[in-house]
């Protein structure tokens, strides 16, 4: 069952985040070292500044899994998980939900 993985950075005072770096460098990186794990796609989403959610980003991914998501996560690819440092100084917050159905080709 296809899942969508959501990686998001929270809006906090004093925080940074690089988005041009972001999507033109992690993102490709991710893409690279991830889809042969069973990422099908992935959308970027920037919030408004006073968005209630209290995000300033979200990375979403369509996988062929959930296991497959875990099994990169656990591979521990340095490319992707090291990166951070270069485009966010907060963490990501990271959740997940079994899409249950579709219309079109998805994100």
């Amino acid at each position: 069952m296809s899942v969508y993985i959501y990686v998001s950075y929270p809006r906090k005072e004093g925080a940074t985040f690089n988005m041009d770096y972001y999507l033109t460098t992690h993102m490709k990186i991710v893409d690279t070292h991830w889809r042969p794990y069973g990422m099908k796609s992935w959308s970027v989403v920037e919030f408004p500044p006073n968005d209630p959610s209290g995000m300033h980003v979200q990375a979403i991914m369509l996988w062929d899994s959930v296991e497959a998501f875990e099994k990169a996560i656990a591979a521990n690819i340095p490319e992707v998980m090291e990166d951070l440092q270069y485009y966010s100084s907060e963490p990501p917050v990271r959740w997940y939900g079994n899409v249950a159905k579709t219309s079109g080709e998805g994100i």
